[in-house]
């Protein structure tokens, strides 16, 4: 198995290149998988003996990396952040059988910025991204790739020699999936509803309402772990949900928010041994494509893979009409869980009445 890691400052596109570079990857067949670093560190408050995530990231990374290859990848791409004096070789050095090559984008100053402000940052922490990629080059963390002149597809076709040929093995048998742990059951929060509804935004606003209310947690989407060309894509998200929240336990996390796209019922199954609470997040038609239109526009959590960001007119169309569908489709599913209409609330009210859900006495005395 082979990681290839895209790094580098904030703005200067490792995970425009990577999510690129995966795709170019798939449309040839190659047996390769996605995962977005970010993903795996989404952890509130972080632990005392890891401020920025490196390690919990590092093990969950492995975990996934585990899962991918039971399903057939032969190699792994990943772009995010990594420590910026002492690179990854302190996080996953004692990895068997796994061979990492870290790519550092870089760019000039004048570069760096105009990218860094047009993915719609704000210039407040202009001065701290500077002094991040100074760092990066002076601690000279992995191996530099100047793209300050570079389109991402110039940038993409120079990666990809890097893309082993090869189609993916079928599976057989998949990796093990990680059997329930004995002892206390934890609270998890899962929240299911239609395309745009606002379950991410809502999840993360859960997870800062735990935090101030002394409760770590994780938080997971777990459509970002099934980045694999596979027919049975479902099993892979349904185990590397289960790697990964054993990995925030081992953190210190006492409970998750999972947010899932369509029916939930297999995270419902995978999680029966926790302490499993199921919400579904319900809005009009006409709420639906107003988010939808926001969504297009840049507004809530970038995410890889975003069918909304920078939709056409006609094809925001055509979301809102399939969202109207799976509205009405969860719904069949919603009997007897928590439904909340979510038009007429604020996030804040939505994200209050599900963590009191979650941390009532009868679920943490479990």
């Amino acid at each position: 198995m082979s990681v290839l890691w895209i790094t580098g400052a904030p703005g200067v596109g490792k995970s425009t290149v990577g999510w690129a570079l995966y795709e170019w990857a798939r449309e040839r067949g190659r047996a390769v998988a996605y995962i977005d670093i970010d993903q795996l560190g989404l952890m509130l408050p972080a632990p005392d003996d890891d401020p920025r995530y490196h390690r919990v990231e590092a093990a969950n990374l492995l975990e996934m990396i585990a899962v991918y290859s039971g399903y057939g990848a032969r190699q792994i791409i990943v772009s995010g952040v990594v420590d910026p004096h002492r690179g990854i070789a302190p996080y996953v050095g004692g990895a068997h059988g796994i061979e990492f090559t870290l790519i550092r984008l870089r760019c000039e100053a004048e570069e760096l910025r105009r990218r860094y402000l047009g993915r719609g940052s704000t210039p407040e922490r202009h001065g701290e991204l500077m002094a991040l990629a100074d760092t990066l080059d002076r601690s000279e963390v992995g191996s530099p790739l100047d793209t300050t002149t570079m389109t991402p597809n110039q940038v993409v076709r120079a990666l990809s020699k890097r893309i082993p040929p090869g189609v993916q093995d079928l599976p057989s048998p998949a990796s093990a999936p990680v059997e329930p742990s004995l002892g206390s059951r934890f609270p998890i929060l899962l929240l299911a509803g239609p395309t745009a509804v606002g379950k991410s935004t809502v999840g993360w606003e859960i997870l800062r309402v735990l935090r101030d209310r002394g409760t770590p947690a994780a938080f997971i989407d777990v459509d970002q772990f099934g980045f694999l060309e596979s027919d049975l894509a479902p099993e892979v998200k349904a185990d590397n949900l289960i790697r990964v929240w054993h990995g925030y336990r081992n953190a210190g996390a006492q409970a998750m928010i999972v947010v899932a796209r369509g029916a939930p019922h297999r995270y419902q199954r995978r999680l029966a041994h926790e302490h499993l609470t199921t919400a579904y997040l319900e809005a009009s038609p006409r709420m639906l494509a107003d988010r939808i239109a926001r969504r297009s526009r840049g507004e809530g959590p970038r995410l890889a893979g975003d069918s909304l960001l920078g939709a056409s007119a006609r094809q925001q169309h055509r979301i809102a009409l399939r969202a109207a569908g799976e509205a009405t489709a969860l719904h069949r599913h919603s009997i007897g869980s928590v439904v909340i209409d979510t038009d007429h609330m604020t996030i804040a009210d939505v994200a209050a009445k599900l963590a009191g859900l979650l941390l009532q006495p009868a679920t943490l005395a479990m």
